[in-house]
């Protein structure tokens, strides 16, 4: 979830810093020449940027007092110790810089945290008040100190007067404001907190469903369970697969102990929330070494809030790094079923990312017989088989989650769609037909399912002039969709309206200009508009796309032989 980039709208003004260099870039390495000191810092900084933490740590342990000469080295080994969460270490390698007389912004912001942990609020705001901007931080930086002092006085003052503090940040900071409101009022438990809980749930611009979660945790802890109980169901309705809220549910449900840990009356609690927003914006715009930071911030703060380790997999398979990101989904499945699950399909992505197949099935389908098994769990399953043309497979257990709901169930067309379309794959296509008429009867305006059918029809020499309306409707609910305007053009020219046909043909090409299907649906247009020279040139570029099918190919080397005549 990627909740917050309103952080960045109003420190626009800070774009032009981005140039200058910082000084803890810019300086020159002033170390003591030892050949091993400079291999070791230069070692610890290659570890650092290729998020290899404890390569990094390792190397940079071997500096004796180099913080003395290069603030950049404090920085990184401070990093690395709270990225490995090893805090303790941070805050002790901080205040060893302390008594140096020296600090930088992570050793300062450590401290903070350290005081404001142990409820030393006006120790900690002395801390966040050194607080000075850094090359990477600065986008969020006035937001982020803002927050921390702020809190820092809510909490020591703990008088319910000091929500002003927060009504007195910039109207620049937007919803992020709007959110430490509502916390406010939920850590002095007002009269107002339910009321500024609603705002949030009612609020559809923002998309604050996550928040759901807070209030009904609220409630629940005031003891009001049906209350959290409609809280629960409404956001399960309009937001079926949002897991704290599930997950929630299901603890509460079978009365397990809450993995996801939440008190309005904690202050850490809410600032671990707070790093949290930040660390999600920091994703949101590909800043995932800074976002990993500002997560470590969050675990240890509330190191009994388990899904913050969600954001954390996901950043690390962002970059790639698939061994620590799988590493950190298996820690998710202690948090519960619904993350178990989660993680279990993340686990099995990254398989296939690392090219092993057979492998991310067979593990996913071993996941799914070790877990409680729901509907939307089966559909997951049955989605995943029928993508790796698992097809029988996949019908039986779309069959399955059938026999289980009625037309009125959110489910009920898209099993029907995704069962149509794997019948389909198998040749039958009696049944296939049945499903997606089906599908259609009870949700008409599907785009997909639409195309699907139509396309099927012209691929059969069926209902050409019904697929053509059809194709369309599809056209015209989604805009600048290569496959449907692909499937409408090649409608146009099954009728045979060749000079029609190519206008859309032509814009599925700029759409989707590396599809080998729609290369050689344009090239056939291009012939039978007498562009034969053009027609070849498509056709010769089609073979040169790796995911060209084998069967395209040969079709594609009679046509280049013959044309369309006789291919």
């Amino acid at each position: 979830m990627k909740l917050y980039y309103f952080v960045f709208k109003f420190v626009l003004y800070t774009f032009i810093f981005l140039g200058i260099s910082n000084s803890s870039y810019s300086k020159i390495l002033d170390f003591n020449q030892d050949a091993k000191n400079v291999s070791s810092y230069f070692s610890g900084t290659i570890s650092f940027n290729d998020f290899d933490y404890s390569g990094a740590e390792k190397f940079f342990d071997n500096l004796d007092d180099s913080e003395n000469a290069n603030e950049k080295f404090s920085s990184m080994f401070i990093q690395s110790l709270l990225n490995l969460e090893k805090y303790n270490e941070a805050y002790f390698y901080s205040k060893k810089l302390e008594k140096k007389k020296l600090s930088n912004f992570e050793s300062n912001l450590v401290q903070g945290l350290f005081e404001f942990k142990n409820k030393n609020y006006t120790k900690a705001k002395s801390y966040f008040d050194k607080l000075e901007p850094t090359f990477e931080n600065q986008l969020i930086f006035n937001p982020l100190k803002t927050s921390l002092i702020i809190w820092s006085d809510i909490s020591n003052s703990n008088n319910r007067q000091s929500i002003d503090l927060i009504k007195s940040m910039s109207s620049d900071y937007g919803s992020f404001k709007f959110v430490q409101e509502v916390f406010a009022h939920c850590y002095f438990d007002t009269p107002d907190t339910e009321k500024e809980f609603t705002k949030i749930i009612k609020n559809e611009r923002d998309r604050f469903y996550r928040y759901n979660f807070f209030f009904a945790n609220y409630l629940f802890e005031k003891g009001k369970y049906k209350k959290a109980e409609e809280i629960i169901n409404l956001t399960k309705k309009n937001f079926p697969r949002n897991l704290l809220i599930n997950q929630f549910g299901e603890t509460i449900k079978n009365k397990e102990k809450n993995k996801n840990k939440f008190t309005c009356g904690n202050p850490q609690d809410i600032l671990a929330e707070i790093f949290y927003a930040f660390a999600n914006a920091l994703a949101g715009q590909g800043m995932y070494k800074l976002s990993n930071l500002y997560i470590s911030f969050s675990k240890y703060l509330n190191p009994n809030f388990l899904s913050y380790n969600a954001l954390l997999a996901e950043n690390f398979l962002m970059l790639k790094k698939y061994d620590e990101s799988r590493k950190i989904y298996e820690k998710l499945f202690k948090a519960g079923s619904f993350y178990k699950w989660h993680a279990s399909k993340e686990v099995a992505l990254i398989l296939e990312l690392q090219e092993k197949k057979k492998e991310a099935v067979h593990f996913l389908s071993k996941a799914y017989k070790n877990i409680d098994i729901s509907l939307y769990r089966t559909f997951d399953l049955a989605n995943y088989l029928r993508g790796h043309k698992k097809y029988e497979e996949s019908i039986e257990l779309y069959s399955e989650i059938l026999t289980q709901i009625n037309k009125d169930h959110s489910l009920y067309p898209k099993v029907l769609d995704r069962r149509g379309t794997a019948y389909e794959r198998i040749g039958n296509w009696e049944f296939a037909e049945k499903d997606l008429l089906l599908s259609l009867e009870v949700l008409p305006d599907q785009a997909y399912t639409i195309n699907y059918l139509a396309y099927s029809w012209i691929e059969k020499d069926k209902n050409t002039n019904k697929a053509l309306t059809m194709l369309k409707k599809a056209d015209d609910l989604k805009k600048n969709d290569g496959y449907i305007t692909d499937s409408l053009g090649w409608a146009l020219y099954k009728l045979k309206n060749f000079s029609e046909a190519r206008i859309y043909l032509e814009r599925a090409i700029k759409i989707m200009p590396d599809d080998p299907v729609v290369n050689d649906h344009f090239a056939d247009c291009l012939w039978m508009n007498d562009k034969k020279i053009q027609a070849r040139y498509y056709w010769k570029y089609v073979l040169t796309l790796e995911n060209t099918e084998k069967e395209l190919r040969q079709k594609i080397k009679n046509k280049l032989l013959f044309g369309l005549e006789k291919s």
